[in-house]
């Protein structure tokens, strides 16, 4: 054990453990306090430490490998509920808490934050803002950053800084708190997050709609999102995901629907209709398997552990191009190679894409021929590049980060900035 803090240890197994790929740190620390998190920055700053934040590990295979970790600072141990308003339906959560964790508190009280990322028993508050992950009710609910309503974190020099609050709305002038969702961890330590809630529908239930073709599925998609029907969720899958569900067919798209039993059971009736009308089969999913179902949906986009010659692609383009961007990766596993699984969020046009069988220069290519890939998720140390340069505003994108964090010790390298 260092005697730097008591909270931060040298042990060589313990380092081993929250190695990313070819990086293995100098020293971990768990705070278990807000104030001990605070302490332990400060003594980073002291020492020049780069330090790497970690919340579940579920996302660290994104992005480049740290250039240095002299510190990697987990905030599992920061998992307490701060403050809960049932009445305000607004909540106050350490960000090491656990999604699942936070699902479970919330569901004595009848409430919910809609999030549905992959992994939930191990994906933290913390980690999914800072990640920017999504989840399958975004089509309806959005994704963290529209539920969150302020933050806690720790600056680069240790000082404890807050933005919004515990009112949903509460903010003038330039809303600081979304700029850390999507950061990568690059601008500061999330510690903290307030959110609003929702009440927990009363009834669940949800339709997958089974096709040979894609233009089939399309079709029916484009008829769901222009009709007055409100699923919940709009998935696109493929084969190799409703073989998880034990379903057959090319191509599935999974709706969901939640609310009184009447509005739900209507989605049902409809949903099967108008799948039929396009050539598709359709299987019922309700209460334990619908919870079953959406289990194996949602984990279909984690990268928390990767096969070596296996990586995962994040994607945005407009929903209208979702076929033309499907039928160009299909051309690209003749042209590349490897073998590839989709799954996305139709109705708002991103998605994820798991390729296998890629050695390291062919996940390269595969990269670089999708202008719509945001990110590559892989085991490989060195590819030539993790992300792609956003179109416009990355210039500011630089001088914030220079601003928060001017030497560049907070995940040093990882992310596009």
């Amino acid at each position: 054990m260092t005697t730097a803090h008591p909270r931060i240890s040298d042990d060589l197994a313990l380092r081993h453990q929250y190695a990313i790929r070819t990086c293995v740190p100098e020293r971990v620390a768990i705070p278990t306090t807000i104030a001990e998190a605070s302490e332990i920055m400060q003594l980073a700053a002291h020492h020049g430490w780069h330090v790497i934040p970690w919340g579940g590990g579920t996302h660290q295979l994104i992005g480049a490998t740290p250039a240095q970790a002299d510190l990697v600072i987990v905030t599992t141990a920061l998992n307490r509920v701060i403050h809960h308003e049932p009445n305000d339906l607004t909540i106050s959560v350490e960000a090491g808490m656990t999604i699942g964790a936070l699902r479970t508190y919330l569901a004595h009280h009848g409430q919910m934050l809609p999030v549905d990322p992959a992994l939930p028993d191990h994906a933290t508050i913390g980690g999914l803002i800072a990640t920017a992950a999504d989840g399958p009710r975004r089509a309806i609910y959005g994704i963290l950053r529209d539920m969150m309503i302020g933050i806690s974190v720790i600056e680069i020099n240790g000082q404890v800084s807050k933005a919004g609050g515990m009112v949903v709305k509460n903010v003038s002038g330039f809303d600081m708190m979304k700029l850390y969702h999507g950061s990568f961890g690059t601008l500061a330590l999330i510690v903290s997050a307030n959110f609003k809630l929702y009440p927990i529908p009363t009834h669940h239930g949800t339709v997958v709609a089974t096709f040979s073709a894609l233009q089939s599925a399309l079709s029916y998609i484009d008829d769901i999102v222009a009709s007055q029907l409100t699923p919940v969720t709009v998935e696109l899958i493929d084969q190799a995901i409703l073989s998880r569900l034990q379903l057959q067919g090319a191509w599935g798209v999974a709706l969901a629907s939640e609310g009184p039993l009447a509005a739900v059971t209507r989605h049902q009736h409809d949903l099967t209709a108008r799948a039929h009308h396009h050539g598709g089969a359709t299987h019922w999913f309700i209460d334990a398997l619908n919870t079953t179902c959406w289990h194996h949906i949602n984990d279909a986009s984690s990268v928390h552990t990767l096969a070596e010659h296996t990586c995962v692609i994040r994607w945005s383009t407009l929903p209208m191009c979702v076929g033309e961007f499907i039928e160009r990766c299909s051309l690209y596993v003749n042209q590349l190679g490897g073998d590839i699984s989709i799954h996305v969020r139709a109705s708002v046009g991103s998605g994820y894409l798991r390729i296998s069988g890629v050695d390291a220069t062919t996940q390269a290519a595969w990269f670089n021929a999708i202008p719509e890939a945001l990110w590559i998720a892989t085991t490989t140390p060195n590819l030539p590049t993790y992300w792609h340069t956003p179109a416009a505003g990355f210039d500011i994108m630089q001088q914030i980060r220079h601003e928060f964090d001017p030497q560049g010790r907070l995940n040093p390298h990882r992310f596009v900035v």
